[in-house]
């Protein structure tokens, strides 16, 4: 089975097109994770950091359609150094748009504020609460990941289970988190490094989080490795219960050939009655056959058969105590 990951995640979302509203909602969810902002002369330049080219292209496209803006040439593009807190930017072209005149493009996504400086950067909007699914696919494309175990290594304790993470700037994790709980998503939050981690685990709620993002082929795949999962789980449940049927069968079989030695050492089987001769017999021929299989050999029940077990071992007990008392 094939393993999901983010990157599968991304390919159904940037398949999709969005219309006006939730658009700008996937635009502002992905630049509010992705921007940072740098000086090239007088002027200040809005990065985003889309990681692939599949990716950029697709948020370049989105930019267009929404404000008839397209990204500044590569070549025109030489940063002499970072403002405000945005996430350092490898000075690799490849996987970014650089825009002008950001402070414009950031108020109309309203990543900053309408009335505030430039650099005050806010939280989510509250327009976008009502396009929450393309706010959280545009944070994706920035900023999310996913783990899911195949059926394998999730029997490995040590192993990584379901996980869909968001990795958020500052002072976006709590309005994120209540963005998901509108659609009844439990979300954990984690400090790593200088980032503020959101995250979903346990199969259900990252199916619901994955249906929140249209990944419905992920969603689909999901649901095959819990179902591979839950039946590699049943099938060693049963393995074990087979084994520790298999070690008392043996145990209870070296238990009553042990007391036919005896017996037979100490006065001979001859002191048996037929029935217990008979079974006695028949387990020294078939040493570790189980007992429901041998009692059908006798022609008699699997209760039956153990009850002459049992006498065979009460006999072969008494004789050995009476013989420590001489």
């Amino acid at each position: 089975m094939p393993k999901i990951s983010g990157l599968d995640v991304k390919r159904e979302i940037i398949e999709k097109r969005p219309r006006d509203g939730e658009r700008l909602a996937l635009l502002s969810g992905f630049t509010r994770v992705a921007f940072s902002l740098f000086k090239r002369g007088g002027s200040i330049d809005l990065w985003l950091d889309c990681q692939s080219a599949p990716v950029r292209e697709y948020i370049a496209s989105l930019m267009m359609e929404q404000f008839k803006i397209t990204p500044i040439p590569s070549s025109a593009v030489l940063p002499t150094g970072i403002v405000g807190d945005g996430a350092e930017v490898d000075r690799t072209l490849t996987d970014k748009l650089v825009f002008a005149d950001c402070e414009k493009l950031l108020k109309a996504l309203y990543v900053i504020k309408q009335d505030g400086s430039l650099f005050d950067v806010g939280g989510i909007d509250e327009r976008f609460f009502s396009d929450a699914a393309w706010y959280a696919r545009g944070v994706f494309l920035g900023s999310g990941s996913l783990s899911v175990p195949n059926a394998d290594s999730a029997m490995d304790k040590k192993s990584v289970g379901y996980h869909l993470e968001f990795s958020l700037p500052s002072g976006l994790e709590q309005d994120f988190m209540r963005l998901l709980g509108r659609y009844g998503i439990a979300a954990h939050e984690a400090l790593r490094a200088d980032k503020h981690v959101v995250y979903i685990k346990d199969g259900e709620s990252v199916s619901d989080g994955l249906a929140l993002l249209g990944a419905e082929k992920a969603v689909l795949g999901l649901n095959d490795a819990i179902a591979a999962f839950a039946v590699k789980k049943d099938v060693n449940r049963i393995v074990n219960c087979e084994l520790a049927n298999l070690g008392r069968t043996v145990e209870a079989a070296v238990g009553v050939t042990d007391a036919i030695e005896i017996i037979e050492k100490r006065d001979g089987l001859d002191v048996l009655d037929g029935k217990l001769r008979a079974a006695a017999d028949a387990r020294i021929k078939y040493p570790q056959m189980p007992i429901g299989r041998l009692a059908a050999e006798l022609g008699i029940s699997k209760s039956g058969l153990k009850h002459r077990f049992d006498k065979i071992i009460e006999i072969a007990a008494h004789g050995a105590a009476r013989q420590g008392r001489r």
